[in-house]
């Protein structure tokens, strides 16, 4: 009788597939956090309403991206994905940045807005590339 050996990456196939549903996750929550930060500042500019939730919202997005780019890695991503998680969590360390010396500045608050629209578009983006469905993703 011959004896198969069985793949090494057999045993892994459930855990990556658990770390892509996570990152499909974070993905979706980071496109959603990203539009309500939006509808916050949209307030707090039109209202005077309070930005400290946006604040949060913005650290919290921040986070999840750093998360996405090491999930894409350990998931075995194709290229350009890794290459939109990198994109995001860079963006997204503008964005923060901004935020704060924005608080000071009128130049970064400036560029906080559209560095925002930048960041919604590549969060649907991204989003769009690792939903089910795609190859490798």
């Amino acid at each position: 009788m011959t004896e198969t050996a069985t793949p090494a990456a057999a045993p892994t196939a459930p855990v990556r597939s658990g770390l892509l549903v996570a990152y499909r996750v974070l993905a979706g929550l980071s496109a959603l956090l990203v539009l309500v930060m939006a509808a916050l500042a949209g307030r707090h500019l039109s209202l005077g309403a309070g930005i400290e939730l946006h604040g949060v919202l913005g650290n919290i997005v921040f986070t999840f991206a750093v998360v996405m780019v090491v999930l894409s890695f350990v998931t075995q991503t194709r290229g350009v994905v890794v290459g939109h998680a990198v994109a995001f969590a860079a963006l997204c360390f503008a964005q923060v940045g901004l935020g704060y010396v924005g608080r000071e500045t009128a130049e970064a608050a400036a560029w906080h807005i559209p560095n925002g629209v930048l960041l919604m578009g590549l969060a649907v983006a991204h989003l769009s590339l690792i939903l089910p469905g795609r190859a490798n993703g």
